[in-house]
């Protein structure tokens, strides 16, 4: 029966043209809300030591398979994020502070953190951690098994345990240019009329982008879609 209800529920999220392989690994508690073209693998929603339980996911950004997303409150548009990453890991879940910090004593610990946020078109590589309470920049790459434990600059990569930046994508003028652009709040339309490969170019004439663009969203509590508009 609950295979049948979590079927039902995907049809009627893409036909928003969101897709969403598997609501198994959602937590009852967990709250998102999804913006069309954005793709949701067999991952593991579970929000419960957040303190904003209310997860947000950009347009044309997906999460593929095997990913979890703890505490952790937004995912940018146009966001790449591959298999098996941990999303808002808590640092603290264990409580150092007390005698032991062995389950069998700190079971009903809990620690509320602050959520990790993710800026627009951000691509994090497989198996990569990001823990909880920090701030990754638009554009920023952060690469397969790190571990991210600081917040990332616009545009910077980074790679590495712990994580280290490795170099920024462009040069500052372009990064200026790129972050004034906010290009991804423009309807496709308009983005597919300029030029990707160039980026000098395309700081320029993404000065000309007008038309915002507006997607149709669902909100999901646990497994059950309560708003769709």
């Amino acid at each position: 029966m609950r295979l049948l209800v979590d079927y039902f529920l995907r049809m009627k999220a893409a036909k928003k043209h969101i897709r969403l392989s598997s609501l198994r690994g959602f937590a009852p508690k967990s709250s998102l809300k999804l913006e069309a073209y954005s793709r949701l693998g067999d991952v593991t929603v579970d929000q419960t030591q957040s303190a904003e339980p209310l997860l947000s996911v950009g347009a044309y950004s997906y999460v593929r398979s095997g990913s979890r997303l703890l505490s952790i409150s937004e995912i940018g548009r146009y966001c790449s994020i591959g298999r098996n990453v941990t999303l808002g890991l808590n640092p603290r879940n264990h409580p150092l502070h007390w005698v032991s910090s062995s389950t069998q004593f700190s079971r009903h610990y809990q620690r509320k953190v602050t959520p990790l946020r993710i800026g627009h078109d951000v691509w994090i590589g497989d198996n990569a951690v990001v823990m909880a309470g920090i701030n990754i920049g638009y554009g920023a790459v952060i690469g397969c098994n790190a571990v991210v434990t600081k917040d990332v600059l616009p545009y910077q990569i980074v790679a590495g345990n712990p994580a280290k930046p490795i170099r920024f994508r462009f040069n500052d003028e372009i990064i200026a240019a790129l972050l004034r652009s906010t290009w991804w709040q423009y309807d496709r339309s308009q983005l597919d009329l300029l030029d990707f490969e160039n980026v000098t170019h395309f700081a320029t004439a993404s000065r000309s982008l007008s038309q915002k663009a507006c997607y149709s969203v669902i909100e999901l509590q646990g497994r059950r879609i309560t708003k769709s508009s």
